[in-house]
């Protein structure tokens, strides 16, 4: 009796990787368990039929469950997309989009002059290719000559603020409703706690490490996250400038997410010469696939 073969006969006809893409991060701030580093550029396949059912799942697009899935379904190289820095993921998003549904995507914007809504063409390839990098190191001294080392925010920590947003949002519109003007200002109140406590967290998660000198001169590295809250919760205001000021920077860095548009509405311009406006492309999963 002849020895049965289990090669699934339908192997031929698996995905293939569709385009290769480099990373804003290059890949250098992983560990091994979270990206294979034996490449420069990783392998990008087109999305599968599950894939495309998680990608239109509210929930799971809210808490990320589903772009990690989709990310490392397509990215093979990816081990653990849930580690990621959000910029590589906002890039990674764009390469599957593209492998997906081809090199040419859909962006809307609003005219800054009229509002009316402008539909624009991206090309897949050119943002992938003109993407920024990150440097291999992001840090400053203090005043008092504390040495702070930043890093990019990590997915995760996006995904906290989207689902804040989102609850923020959400509880605008029901305090809106509320009748009693101190009932609706104490509200408001609550809310905007909420979300200064979340940027503040943000801050905190940013910090790799803080090098101090001792008495004896000797550079201590903290890195507890305890200990760095409790000095960011004291620390002189124009330290946390500092590290708002180089998070902002960071999180433009990879793919550009500004465009030039143009309206040719009568009131903003017109066919020879349509009003230019510039707006930010919003690469939002949550409208960035199911929308397609």
């Amino acid at each position: 009796m002849a020895k049965q073969d289990n090669k699934n006969p339908l192997a031929g006809h698996f995905r293939t990787p569709k385009l290769y893409t480099e990373l804003p991060s290059g890949s250098q701030y992983y560990k091994d368990d979270i990206i294979d580093h034996s490449m420069k550029e990783h392998a990008v396949y087109s999305m599968t039929a599950k894939d495309e059912l998680i990608m239109k799942n509210p929930d799971a697009l809210l808490n990320g469950d589903a772009v990690i899935q989709v990310i490392e379904s397509c990215i093979p190289s990816v081990k653990d997309a849930s580690k990621l820095f959000s910029n590589d993921v906002d890039a990674l998003l764009v390469a599957v989009q593209g492998a997906t549904f081809g090199d040419d995507i859909e962006v809307t914007a609003t005219c800054d002059k009229c509002e009316k809504e402008i539909t624009h063409i991206l090309s897949v390839e050119g943002v992938l290719t003109t993407m920024s990098t990150l440097k291999d190191s992001y840090e400053f001294t203090t005043e008092s000559g504390l040495l702070i080392q930043l890093q990019p925010f990590s997915y995760k920590s996006a995904i906290k603020a989207g689902i804040a947003n989102f609850r923020s949002t959400r509880s605008l519109q029901s305090i809106a409703g509320i009748e009693d003007e101190i009932e609706r200002i104490q509200a408001f109140n609550e809310n905007f706690s909420e979300l200064a406590q979340l940027n503040f967290d943000l801050l905190v998660d940013s910090i790799k490490v803080i090098r101090v000198k001792d008495t004896e001169d000797n550079i201590i590295e903290v890195t507890d996250y305890v200990q760095i809250k409790e000095f960011m919760e004291n620390c002189d205001r124009a330290v946390g400038r500092q590290i708002e000021t180089f998070v902002e920077e960071i999180g433009k860095i990879g793919i550009n997410k500004k465009m030039e548009l143009s309206c040719d509405k009568e009131e903003c311009g017109s066919e020879e010469e349509p009003y230019t406006f510039e707006s930010e492309v919003n690469f939002n999963p949550v409208n960035f696939f199911t929308a397609s």
